[in-house]
């Protein structure tokens, strides 16, 4: 079962990629993000016709506890029209703003472009995916997320819910691992690859997220290489590297397709 917080966590990605999403279009789309278990999908005692999962979605916007009003986990939740507008944001906590209606509409433009261009691979083989990763790589999201916690909290403690950590199914969906923020209050995307070896060690990316980078090479998304990685102290060095250096300085070589039997 998938607690309100939870949700609350799991929509911010979903709500920063489309720049706003009414509560409709956010209930359609949450299930490609997370996986609902038995509990989620039981019917609702409460609201004929809705299941649990949904009605904790619209727990988000009755709990919301002014009409405009924004989430620590960093969304606002406009609850003055009818169905309510879930909105990205930006700025720290001292002067957060919902970001403009141009930014709104550049973004949904690019999701209706990536959809349309490029061939994803959503729903993914868990059990061929689970293959890939590795206990190290796990740990290392774990310490790259730690750190950036305490990064946040240095510059602005009430922004440190804005450091979300996705689901293994969030972050093969997005192409990122990690949301954080920045001094500017602009939100940043971290991949992470981590190694035992050397910074020079080469890296796996999949399809998405090469797609995601190359989609965002002047925006803030980050490979965040983590190298010298001791799995026993979860402790290790980062590099980080811009989407923009990634292709200027980094070549992509592929070394598996994915095969399915003809139609």
């Amino acid at each position: 079962m998938h607690t309100e917080p939870e949700i609350r966590r799991a929509i911010k990605p979903i709500i920063e990629k489309y720049g706003q999403l009414n509560t409709t279009e956010l209930k359609s789309i949450l299930a490609e993000y997370i996986e609902y278990d038995e509990e989620d999908l039981k019917a609702s005692d409460t609201r004929s016709g809705e299941t649990l999962i949904e009605q904790r979605i619209r727990n988000i916007v009755s709990h919301a506890k002014t009409d405009d009003y924004i989430y620590p986990e960093g969304f606002k939740v406009n609850k003055t029209v009818k169905p309510t507008i879930f909105t990205a944001i930006e700025g720290l906590s001292s002067e957060t703003v919902e970001i403009s209606t141009n930014e709104i509409s550049k973004r949904k433009s690019a999701v209706k472009k990536s959809e349309k261009n490029k061939k994803t691979y959503r729903k993914i083989n868990w059990n061929l995916e689970n293959e890939r990763r590795t206990e190290i790589g796990s740990k290392g999201e774990v310490f790259v997320y730690e750190r950036e916690k305490q990064i946040v909290a240095e510059f602005d403690e009430k922004s440190v819910n804005r450091v979300i950590h996705l689901s293994a199914k969030q972050g093969d969906g997005f192409g990122y691992d990690i949301e954080s923020v920045n001094k500017d209050g602009k939100t940043i995307f971290i991949e992470v690859k981590t190694t035992t070896g050397n910074v020079e060690t080469p890296f796996y990316m999949s399809v998405n997220e090469k797609s995601f980078f190359e989609e965002n090479k002047n925006n803030n998304a980050y490979i965040y290489r983590v190298y010298n990685f001791n799995p026993e102290t979860s402790h290790g060095q980062i590099k980080i590297i811009s989407a923009k250096e990634l292709f200027e300085n980094y070549n992509f070589d592929p070394i598996s397709f994915i095969v399915t039997p003809k139609e």
